[in-house]
């Protein structure tokens, strides 16, 4: 009876330990790779066309497909219960048995962990009498080696994982094989790679990469990250810091074939030499191979001799075009000399606009002072500062009650409670430190300042806008020289290009990079002369010079929505029959990227995002026609109109928005566009005049030719006086009270027409002068009006207005400084 109790006893204490113990587990768990955002552990993921199904810990979600770059594999060591994983077992075994999930719920893991135990137990009772030796060995066979050599290694090993997995971990595997070979290794020893944790959230990924030496493991690291976006058939690049900087190319349909691959290695490469002087980097083998083998007399061969010696060793030796090869796939390898790319100088000239606490910390005084707000933001602020105090007061009150209830106010200074409002109203993330203060107690008033800010989310909206004005005002005052020759040197390449007779069809920041001398930055942007922008991969360039049969070649379709217009999708005979000149159209793509290039250094924002959401649309819309290879005209139409509706809609915002600094800056026309800059500023400033007269004309509030007169002749600034004193009621006799408002609107647009006249004037003026300097505004409106014109046909009717509003109606309403002329006429 005893041995009973013992064996019992024994049991219940078994299950005990085994209900609070956790064991280090090693699982395969999925990762989600998102846009912009940080990847997502997953235990199941499921993908369609449009979207991306996942598990996670039990609970389910789903992604749009269009916002996940990839799905990849990972092992990831971690804590778990043993009795949660013992129920995972008993739940997969009782629903293979056929057990439905009530039944399985019931059934207590912790009373068959019991169970189990006794009747081990119960065992090895019987064992110990009868095979006490035996038992010795068995004991000396326990798991726990297993376990232990687990815990050892808290690398994820590297191990093939199915076909699904990301193209970042497969760029790590394939220079984690290439750094075997550095290292003399053969290719079967141990290897290892992991994913810093610093790196996950980041858009470049830091890999630590591990060989098995002779004796200890040999380690190094790598970075590697999407470079741009993907546009579909075109191939997906990768910035690439391995020894050098790299960009690596993996096109969208396998490249399995040596003599297509060295063929569009060559390709690419006459295009670069028909682009010079234009900086181009291209894709080489010799960027990886020399990593792999040394040639004799190296050092004395040039770029050119050295690429062709290593294209003929990997002919001739064909072991050598594994080293050329990811996932069974050729790719395609460009050495960066430099890495400024121009998306990242843009994003470094605008890093600060959206910090508002700094703008917060440097005068925080001004807050609470408005004479000094004022001066420092204009009088136009001041309802902006009385919106302040209001926040402040509800604020304080606020932050007083909860002070108060917690029984610590004799701690609390009212100007501490203003550094935390200002902290709050910033978006300052984590609470400061502060001796004395319960940082439970900080969390709770700032609770209460956000319960204040989303009653009164409009005044917390006006202050957020004015401090980010005052930083991109800044920040352009700052970096205005090297704005203003990033701008004039992209104008440059658009000329360049056209005098070359190519079209690049994809540029972008991403694509494009900075020439000039890398100890000298960035003091070279502040001189337009010593750098110049140089062009990274050409695989969507097409040269515009006929073949021999009278046609031009048909480049690879696709492009970046962000800089791309529907032409993009169209083939070259439907370009033709619907637009006429296709070398014109084709250079035109690059004028119109040029354009949203432009804005974006100048403003640190995208110009067309509206326009890039309208692909999805303009797709389906292709897709519908009855020949998609060759759409008829109505099709284009159809095209043209969502994409270009988007398009006017994005720029009249944009330019009026960013209307003071884009008119700050002045650009130099180059001489081969001056012509036709002039040429449509001209025509705009026809349209505007006409615009005008149709205004005063047409309008029922004026009932005399006296007035409309005076109004024709008048100037901007007696216009504006004439609209403040409609806005001043109290001074207005009875009769003219009602239609005070509906006159502001009409002398409001009536003085934006007329600016928008006087600068067209301006602009037409400064061509007398050698430099043709005019406004960025003027020559971007004036860039897009042209594009417009020539992918937009004359016989469609207008555009549709945004919303649904006349083009008058919007700016009036939304109070925009620029009155556009593209719905006005061609």
């Amino acid at each position: 009876m005893k041995k009973w109790i013992l064996i019992v006893a024994f049991s219940a204490l078994c299950t005990a330990v085994i209900f609070f113990l956790k064991v280090d587990i090693s699982s395969n768990s999925r990762v989600i790779y998102i846009k912009g955002g940080e990847p997502v552990l997953a235990d199941k993921v499921d993908q369609s066309d449009q979207f991306v199904f996942y598990e996670a810990n039990g609970k389910a979600g789903m992604f749009m497909r269009a916002d996940v770059t990839s799905v990849g594999s990972i092992k990831v060591q971690k804590q778990a219960s043993l009795l949660f994983i013992i129920d995972g077992q008993k739940r997969q075994i009782m629903e293979r048995l056929g057990f439905n999930q009530k039944l399985i719920r019931a059934f207590d893991t912790r009373l068959l962990i019991f169970l189990f135990m006794f009747a081990a137990a119960s065992g090895i009772a019987k064992l110990i009498l009868m095979l006490s030796n035996s038992v010795k060995t068995t004991v000396s066979k326990t798991p726990a080696g297993d376990s232990l050599h687990q815990r050892s290694d808290h690398s994820r090993v590297l191990e093939e994982e199915g076909r699904e997995t990301s193209d970042l971990r497969d760029i790590a595997l394939f220079f984690l094989e290439l750094y075997k070979v550095q290292n003399g290794l053969d290719r079967n020893v141990p290897a290892r790679f992991t994913m810093t944790d610093a790196s996950t959230s980041q858009k470049m990924k830091v890999f630590e990469l591990g060989v098995k030496g002779s004796g200890d493991w040999l380690t190094r690291r790598m970075s590697v990250g999407p470079l741009g976006e993907e546009t579909g058939s075109k191939s997906k690049c990768f910035y690439v810091i391995y020894d050098t900087h790299m960009v690596v190319k993996i096109p969208p349909v396998p490249v399995t074939d040596m003599e297509k691959y060295v063929g569009d290695i060559r390709r690419e490469v006459q295009i670069a030499t028909h682009l010079s002087p234009v900086a181009c980097i291209v894709p080489m083998v010799s960027v990886v191979l020399k990593k792999v083998k040394k040639l004799p007399y190296e050092s004395s061969l040039t770029q050119e001799q050295l690429e062709k010696q290593y294209i003929r060793l990997v002919e001739e030796h064909p072991e050598y075009q594994e080293y050329l090869k990811i996932k069974d796939r050729f790719a395609f390898f460009m050495e960066l000399t430099n890495s400024f790319f121009l998306g990242r100088v843009i994003d470094e000239l605008h890093e600060s606009k959206d910090k508002t606490i700094d703008e917060i910390r440097e005068a925080p005084d001004v807050a609470w002072d408005q004479e000094a707000f004022t001066a420092r933001y204009g009088l136009d602020a001041l309802p902006v500062f009385e919106g302040l105090q209001t926040l402040y007061q509800l604020g304080e009150a606020e932050a007083k009650r909860i002070i108060r209830e917690s029984g610590q106010g004799e701690k609390i200074h009212t100007f501490q409670i203003k550094n935390w409002f200002l902290s709050s109203i910033s978006g300052e993330k984590g609470n400061p430190e502060e001796k004395g203060i319960d940082p439970a107690l900080l969390d709770r008033v700032k609770n209460g300042f956000s319960t204040v800010f989303k009653s009164n989310q409009k005044n917390v909206d006006d202050l957020i806008r004015l401090l980010k004005t005052q930083q991109e005002i800044k920040a352009f005052s700052k970096n205005r020289q090297q704005i203003e020759n990033i701008a004039s040197n992209m104008l440059q390449l658009i000329c360049l290009l056209k005098e070359k007779r190519l079209a690049l069809r994809d540029l972008k920041p991403d694509n494009l990079f900075l020439d000039a001398d890398p100890g000298n930055y960035p003091v070279f942007l502040k001189n337009k002369n010593a750098f110049s922008i140089g062009v990274i991969d050409v695989e969507t360039a097409v040269s515009l010079m006929p073949t021999r049969d009278g046609t031009i070649a048909q480049p690879l379709l696709g492009g970046t929505p962000l800089y791309a217009t529907p032409l993009h999708l169209l083939k070259n005979r439907t370009i033709s029959s619907n637009f006429g000149n296709l070398a014109e159209a084709l250079h035109l793509q690059d004028w119109f990227a040029s354009i949203a290039i432009i804005f974006k250094a100048v403003t640190g924002r995208n110009l067309f995002p509206r326009a890039a959401r309208s692909f999805p649309g303009i797709l389906k819309i292709l897709k519908s026609s009855r020949n998609r290879t060759d759409p008829d005209e109505a099709t284009v139409k159809a095209m043209s109109q969502k994409f270009w509706s988007a398009a006017a809609t994005d720029i009249k915002t944009h330019l009026s928005v960013f209307s003071d600094i884009l008119n700050q800056l002045t650009l130099s026309v180059p001489e081969a566009m001056a012509p036709s800059i002039k040429v449509e500023l001209e025509r705009e400033k026809t349209l505007l005049h006409i615009a005008i007269r149709k205004h005063v004309s047409l309008s029922p509030l004026l009932k005399s030719e006296k007035n409309k007169t005076f109004l024709l002749e008048a100037s901007c600034e007696t216009i504006a006086k004439q609209a403040a004193r409609w806005e001043n009621h109290t001074q207005l006799p009875d009769q003219h009270r009602q239609v005070a408002p509906q006159m502001v609107a009409f002398l409001n647009n009536l003085s934006r027409l007329k600016q928008g006249e006087s600068e067209k004037s301006r602009a037409i003026a400064a061509f007398a002068n050698p430099s043709h300097e005019v406004s960025a505004y003027s020559l971007l409106e004036a860039m897009f009006q042209i594009a417009f014109k020539a992918m937009y046909k004359s016989r469609w009717k207008a555009l549709p207005a945004a919303d649904g509003a006349s083009d008058q109606q919007t700016a009036v309403k939304e109070d925009r400084s620029m009155v556009t002329t593209i719905l006005n006429g061609n």
